[in-house]
């Protein structure tokens, strides 16, 4: 005997709920470790700051390898520690700056719609890239 339209949708319905509960309860267990995770990712990051400033202050009594070896903490993890002190924290995403529109009676091309390599060569050489552009047209 062949299923009814009625019964059909019935089953896909009770399908569906279970699905929807399972992906609902996926989402919320992702949620909160991800904002979890975000937490403890700016705890970890001031106590690294904090971490920072206090083996900077060390730095007068202790060498690093010195405290390395009476503490038992790696050269390596006490040099970046030491490191993250000395950079200052990033004030958030860069952004690129604005191109301002060109008149309308000027070129249509842009420099920054240019190669990068055509770019490059149409700015004044500096000590850094001078060297470069030199050696790219060689």
């Amino acid at each position: 005997m062949v299923t009814s339209e009625n019964e059909i949708n019935r089953r896909i319905e009770e399908r569906d709920a279970e699905r929807s509960a399972r992906r609902a309860q996926a989402a919320t267990v992702v949620g909160q470790m991800a904002r979890r995770h975000t937490e403890l990712a700016g705890q970890l990051a001031q106590l690294e700051r904090e971490l920072g400033k206090v083996l900077t202050e060390a730095g007068e009594v202790f060498d690093v390898a010195e405290l390395a070896q009476v503490t038992d903490i790696p050269v390596a993890d006490l040099t970046i520690w030491l490191d993250h002190a000395a950079k200052p924290a990033r004030s958030g995403k860069r952004t690129r700056p604005r191109v301002k529109p060109q008149d309308a009676g000027s070129n249509s091309t842009s420099v920054a719609t240019e190669p990068r390599a055509a770019r490059t060569a149409l700015t004044a050489p500096t000590e850094s890239t001078g060297a470069a552009a030199g050696s790219a047209s060689s």
